[in-house]
């Protein structure tokens, strides 16, 4: 435990500079009487100071709390405070602190001279002094005695105009608490890590949109693929239904020739009917006439006239067979148009469908051309030629926009770089014509001062010239003129003697000494401001770091989960990270070329499909013809029977 043992205080308030008074501090108590302004609440400030160097309350920035120098007749007074304690490893040490009261002409100047701490070399049993300044002797004392600066100053030697601070408002009381529990670091702390909290909810937040992204990609990307397996798909059964209906084709072709030749057969064998009727007709006229001209009957029995009718119905009955069985062939004929009109009525349906399709494709490919055309005009990329765009036109357009894209960010990156080193240097330039200003101001200030004080100065030596104006007017003249000159005389010596030690220009020399010595302490609290910046830097760089191999984890997680479908998409080739996103892009460019490929392939089968249409339709032209042909064959046929 730390103890206190003994406090010399030498110019401090009542206490004289001269004389040096020494307070010992007894154990376990130690009670300090005396009537009022005797020096108790003097005894505890020193305590205060010398341990956490705060002023009392009443201080005025330490003007009253050192010996007064118009009670001492003097310009400046000195006062010192040694504090000998023990600290908490019971290691003696003397705390010493120095300070300086000077009156100046206008006003009276505090200024604490020096920091001291003395210890014993425990190997040697010599004086160790340590010099310090004030900020760090601060720090230094209350981390020695093992007991914060907080609880030093508020509740160990706490001022008496400052004791009821318990019962002020509560925001006082919370930072009075704070600081007494060292809880203002832990609340920086947590703020720290509520906005690090923050920052990381929003990075995470960004990384799920992107993810979300790269999911719609992908499904995209696995959505094309399957579009363009199931066209695959189609163009393939569409090629076989393609074969099996050319094949049909030529079975119908070849029905179609055969029923040809048995029609001209049948045309043949009309045309001999045809004759055999017209002969047979002429002969009935010649058998008329014949059996007119007859003077008597024939005498043909019955058996041979039974036989000619035999002979005739034979010959009926073959012409009868014939006749079913081009009715038959016709009935096939009939069912087989029906079917092939059935198939030629789906084939249209697809036919339909395919053209729907590729009028929403050159639907899209317009869109596109326009699209492309506007960012031409837009960003005037040069005469886009006239629309429809080809392929390979719209890859080198695409190729061209997104160069020109490219160099759009290359420029305003460039711009951004060179707009961050401007406002860089005007800063630097803002801050060093700000440092020029503060120099110019003090010295300014300074110079004022010094010229009221002169102004004063002249003022009291007028009216001091008036008052001997007036004594000399009673004193006798020749002994003042013979006193002028010896003054004169003395005057122009001490002003020799002036010039010859040139103490102007050592006063120039010390000012710029001073000048440059207050540049350097403006530069040493710079650096001390800037190293405690980068105190936090590196707490937030830590925990950044830490956020950065969470997120590598995460990503090394979700590349692990996906390896499987990235080496499906990339077949079986995992690439590095920074190569990944560029590998996909080429994946989905050769996926677009493979779907302009199958939209040609398409636009071929469209082609093919209408020249069977219109095989087709020949098919059926000759299909009516060859019905026409029959119902000529089978009236004529009718007739024949008949008769």
């Amino acid at each position: 435990m730390s103890t206190v043992d003994k406090m010399l205080i030498k110019g401090i308030r009542s206490f004289d500079p001269e004389n040096k008074n020494v307070v010992t501090f007894f154990k376990p108590l130690t009670l300090i009487v005396g009537p009022n302004g005797a020096g108790k609440t003097t005894i505890i400030e020193c305590l205060k100071l010398s341990c956490t160097g705060e002023l009392p309350p009443n201080a005025r920035s330490g003007h009253s709390f050192i010996h007064d120098p118009k009670v001492a007749g003097e310009t400046e007074t000195k006062g010192q405070i040694k504090l000998r304690f023990k600290t908490a490893a019971s290691k003696d040490v003397v705390c010493i602190r120095s300070f300086q009261l000077t009156q100046k002409a206008s006003k009276m100047e505090y200024k604490a001279i020096e920091s001291v701490l003395q210890t014993i070399n425990p190997h040697t049993g010599e004086k160790v002094c340590l010099s310090y300044r004030c900020a760090d002797m601060d720090r230094e004392i209350p981390a020695l005695m093992g007991v914060s600066k907080a609880i030093l100053e508020n509740v160990i030697f706490v001022h008496q105009d400052e004791a009821n601070w318990p019962l002020q408002d509560p925001s006082t009381l919370k930072k009075k608490f704070d600081d007494i529990f060292s809880a203002t670091r832990y609340t920086k702390a947590l703020e720290v890590i509520k906005k690090l909290h923050k920052e990381q909810a929003q990075d995470i937040k960004t990384y799920k949109l992107k993810l979300e992204n790269l999911q719609t990609l992908k499904d995209a990307a696995y959505k094309l693929r399957e579009s363009i397996s199931q066209d695959q798909e189609k163009t393939e059964a569409l090629k076989c239904q393609m074969q099996e209906l050319e094949r049909n084709i030529q079975n119908v072709d070849a029905k179609i020739h055969h029923t040809e030749v048995t029609l001209k057969d049948l045309r043949k064998l009309q045309e001999q009917i045809s004759t055999k009727t017209a002969e047979r007709s002429t002969l009935f006229k010649e058998q008329q006439k014949q059996y007119a001209a007859l003077a008597e009957e024939n005498e043909d029995t019955d058996e041979e006239l039974k036989e000619w009718k035999t002979k005739f119905e034979e010959r009926i009955a073959l012409l009868e067979s014939k006749t079913s069985k081009l009715e038959r062939e016709m009935n096939d004929t009939e069912t087989k148009s029906s079917f092939l009109k059935q198939t030629i009525n789906e084939y249209i349906w697809d036919i339909s469908k395919l053209q729907a399709e590729a009028e929403d494709h050159v639907s899209l490919k317009n869109e596109r051309d326009s699209m492309i055309q506007k960012l031409f005009v837009r960003h005037n990329l040069g005469s886009s030629p006239s629309t429809p765009f080809g392929n390979e036109v719209a890859m080198n357009l695409t190729n061209r926009i997104k160069s020109r894209l490219m160099d759009l960010e290359k420029d305003l990156e460039d711009k951004k770089k060179s707009n961050e080193l401007e406002l860089k240097m005007a800063w630097d330039r803002y801050m060093h014509a700000n440092d020029r200003w503060k120099d110019i101001e003090a010295q300014k200030q300074a110079k004022i001062e010094i010229k009221s004080g002169i102004l004063k100065r002249i003022e009291e030596k007028e009216n001091e010239r008036d008052s001997f104006e007036i004594q000399i007017s009673d004193v006798n003249l020749t002994h003042i003129d013979d006193r002028e000159k010896n003054m004169r005389i003395e005057v122009e010596r001490k002003t020799n003697q002036l010039a010859e030690r040139e103490f102007e220009s050592n006063i120039r020399q010390k000012q710029s000494e001073i000048y440059t010595i207050e540049q350097k302490i403006k530069a040493a609290n710079r650096e001390k401001d800037i190293m405690a910046a980068d105190s936090e830097d590196r707490v937030k760089l830590s925990l950044k770091k830490a956020e950065l191999e969470s997120h590598k984890k995460k990503h090394k997680k979700i590349m692990d989960e996906i390896k499987e479908k990235v080496k499906g998409v990339l077949k079986g080739r995992i690439p590095p990270d920074k190569d990944l996103k560029k590998e996909i892009a080429q994946v989905l460019r050769a996926l677009g070329m493979e779907f302009e490929d199958l939209n040609s392939k398409s636009r071929e089968a469209e082609r093919e499909v209408n020249m069977l249409q219109m095989k087709i339709q020949e098919v059926n032209n000759n299909l009516s013809k060859l019905h026409k042909d029959m119902d000529c064959e089978y009236c004529s046929s009718f007739d024949y029977s008949f008769l």
